[in-house]
């Protein structure tokens, strides 16, 4: 949190919803606020204005954010309410017309919202009160960060998705595939080494995506290597990957640099191929399997976390079943799993064949169930090998940090160790905590 302490200047607070996107975003608007003279507090405290960067993929997390722009507004009347994000996206009217609400803007123009701020502390005029860009032709908005509430930073290198999956509201808050030039993403990623982050995580709405705009071919594999070579940050990992795109030639560039982190995030959805068609996902089972197993063999340090949607329409006990198999087969370390959402405005949201609820919750516990177990084979897989950490949290001498394929341990230690990349040994795992000495 940035906190310029100037005596009587404004204050703001900024609350995100949502991803990591969001939340890189999130710390781009309060950098451009205190730039702009904003004491930046938290977003329970009273202050002059409230931005809140909002989420719209599911119609809970959009009635969330209408629900904190209600609250800022009901619990400090006075103040002015900016929001931005996918919800004002998509429904700018609909959010123009809460009371309390000052300001609205997208995806592709969020640092207005800081710009806003400053128009309605100093008494100027908003010449519009929604301002929001076409996402499907405007061209990626220009931010950067210089620190991050982690150890690891999050670096935004790509906006947008060209997929059109039924079950998804994402492209329309979000639009087509933009990417920023890799000048832009190595002169970021070196300031924050000078901040002292040792670990960048490039990420988007679709990471792979990365460089589809571009007329010369220069793709992420590129962008990868030029941020290892050009900079001085000592580990980089990638955000959700769909798992078409890890084909052969990537995964071997992928090997072939030393910086890179073997952890890899799919968005599988699902294993049934019925069910992956009728989501308009790119791939099928065979295609994520062949794929994984390549990984393991040019990477053997591998591991791999997922996102599942169990209960999509149509999804019969023998669908689930196959989900349930691909993830045995894969074997992930962690499975974010949701159970179907419906979406008004999606393809998914008027299917035939929707799943009852018990029946949802019912497959999201086997599957809790099942990622028990194979985080605890994963993890006997590689007790007693080394690795290097990067620590990240410290409590009562036990400092909490990843390694590079992201098995989170726990050492103790009696000197700071945060923020550094230490070599250690994994000695014991309880069924939930791994264990480890510095070696």
């Amino acid at each position: 949190m940035i906190n310029n302490m100037n005596k009587g200047a404004p204050t703001a607070g900024v609350y995100t919803l949502g991803c990591r996107l969001n939340q890189y975003e999130s710390t781009a608007i309060e950098e451009s606020l205190a730039k702009n003279g904003f004491i930046v507090l938290p977003f329970t405290e009273k202050c002059d204005v409230y931005i809140i960067n909002t989420c719209a993929v599911t119609e809970e997390s959009e009635k969330k954010s209408r629900k904190l722009i209600r609250r800022a507004h009901s619990e400090n009347p006075d103040a002015f309410v900016i929001v931005t994000g996918c919800a004002s996206q998509v429904s700018s009217e609909a959010i123009a017309k809460i009371p309390g609400v000052s300001y609205v803007c997208g995806n592709r123009n969020k640092l207005s919202a800081a710009d806003a701020a400053k128009k309605f502390i100093t008494g100027g005029d908003i010449a519009e009160k929604i301002k929001i860009e076409d996402v499907m032709q405007a061209p990626i908005e220009k931010m950067n960060i210089t620190r991050s509430d982690r150890t690891r930073a999050f670096v935004k290198i790509e906006d947008g998705c060209d997929n059109h999956c039924t079950y998804c509201i994402i492209k329309t808050a979000r639009g087509n595939v933009v990417s920023r030039c890799s000048e832009e993403v190595i002169a970021e990623i070196s300031d924050l080494c000078r901040a002292g982050y040792a670990e960048a995580v490039l990420t988007g709405v679709e990471t792979a995506s990365y460089g589809k705009d571009f007329s010369d071919g220069y793709g992420l594999d590129m962008l990868i290597h030029d941020v290892a070579e050009n900079t001085d940050i000592k580990r980089i990992r990638l955000g959700s990957l769909e798992p078409s795109v890890l084909k052969k030639p990537l995964v071997d560039k992928f090997a072939a640099e030393q910086k890179f982190m073997p952890s890899f995030h799919l968005s599988l959805q699902s294993g049934s191929n019925k069910v992956l068609a009728d989501m308009k996902r790119k791939y099928n089972r065979e295609m994520v399997l062949a794929n994984v197993d390549y990984i393991k063999e040019k990477i053997p340090l591998a591991t791999f976390t997922c996102d599942i949607i169990v209960g999509f329409p149509g999804e019969s006990e023998a669908d689930f079943e196959d989900t349930y198999d691909i993830a045995e087969k894969i074997g992930f370390l962690h499975m974010h799993v949701f159970p179907f959402s419906s979406r008004k405005g999606t393809p998914a949201a008027d299917m035939d064949g929707q799943i009852p609820e018990s029946v949802k919750s019912e497959r999201v516990r086997r599957l809790a169930e099942l990622e028990k177990k194979l985080k605890a084979q994963n993890v006997q897989r590689f007790m007693q090998k080394e690795f290097f950490v990067l620590f990240e949290t410290e409590k009562d001498g036990i400092y909490t940090g990843h390694t590079e394929n992201m098995l989170e341990v726990c050492v103790p230690c009696n000197r700071d160790i945060r923020g550094f990349v230490e070599k250690v040994r994994l000695t014991d795992f309880d069924g939930n905590t791994i264990y480890a000495v510095l070696v």
